[in-house]
């Protein structure tokens, strides 16, 4: 299904953003017009593509890849934003965001920036337009690790449940009905084939339903290849050889049959009715050959994905 706006989320250290990145040049390589977003501050997603825009809500073109551009979206510089330009405040706002109790009111308020923080997404997937049409074809969302991306995911419904009227609760709700419309939205988990990440993206996959958002696929990064049939007689025919070169090979050939066969116990886990998808284990010269090598599989398995 060709949606418009996909999220991507996952436990610490699975490979999120080189996920996203191939996503986001997977969709632009059939031609689409394609915004990729890392929430808060420039880290994985803009390293990934190798481009940092100006500043936060700045938009910069990859030049490696014609169609597609990246920005980073920081909820307090939302904020500032939503003051100075839809409450009218101009100079006003300025000053309101200079003085001491706006700033500790921010600090101690993560889910105001969350909810504008997702607002923004919606501004520019719908909102903004080039000619007759939206200016973006697809949104790509480097949502950040599960709990970020979950405050960030539940936040709009929470508000909109909160504020029973007003600018916030319409705002709000409107945003809500985005996220939670499988047509266009779909939240791609990913893990890699260890239990503790298959145990988090699990739980996400179970809270992403209780939500009542569209799950689309689930990204098993880093897998190893399957072991060739016989390779136990293979490993016992090296330390049969009975020399140093035999022992060395049955050694390594023995250890990356446990790694695998550990791979395959930890993957029992994962939730039977989800769309997985694994990915390879490679190693490349930089994160941005990873990710163009990985764009057509990730793109597919979007793209499947119910």
């Amino acid at each position: 299904m060709a949606r418009a706006l996909h999220v991507v989320t996952g436990k610490g250290g699975v490979g999120k953003s080189t996920v996203a990145a191939a996503l986001a040049i997977g969709l632009a390589g059939t031609g689409r017009r394609v915004l990729a977003i890392e929430l808060g501050h420039a880290a994985g997603l803009c390293r990934t593509l190798a481009t940092r825009p100006m500043a936060p809500g700045a938009i910069a073109p990859v030049l490696t890849t014609p169609g597609l551009a990246v920005a980073y979206f920081d909820g307090a510089v939302a904020l500032a934003e939503y003051l100075t330009r839809r409450m009218r405040l101009g100079r006003l706002g300025r000053a309101v965001m200079a003085h001491p109790l706006y700033r500790g009111f921010v600090a101690a308020a993560p889910g105001v920036q969350a909810l504008l923080a997702m607002g923004k997404i919606r501004d520019e997937l719908v909102l903004q337009r080039l000619g007759h049409g939206p200016r973006w074809d697809a949104l790509v969302v480097d949502a950040g690790a599960s709990g970020h991306a979950l405050e960030h995911l539940r936040m709009p419904a929470a508000a909109a449940a909160t504020f029973t009227g007003g600018l916030v609760h319409r705002e709000a709700e409107v945003n809500a009905r985005l996220l939670a419309d499988p047509a266009v939205t779909a939240v791609h988990v990913v893990a890699t084939p260890e239990d503790l990440p298959i145990a988090e993206a699990t739980q996400v996959i179970a809270t992403l339903r209780a939500l009542g958002l569209p799950i689309g696929a689930l990204f098993v990064n880093q897998c190893r290849p399957a072991p060739p049939a016989g390779v136990d007689a293979m490993i016992a025919a090296l330390g049969a050889r009975g020399d140093a070169p035999g022992a060395a090979l049955a050694a390594v050939a023995r250890r990356a049959a446990i790694a695998a066969a550990e791979q395959e116990a930890a993957l029992v886990g994962l939730p039977a009715a989800a769309a997985v998808t694994r990915l390879p284990r490679r190693w490349l010269a930089d994160d941005a050959a990873l990710a163009r090598s990985l764009a057509p599989a990730v793109l597919a398995a979007a793209e499947a994905a119910p």
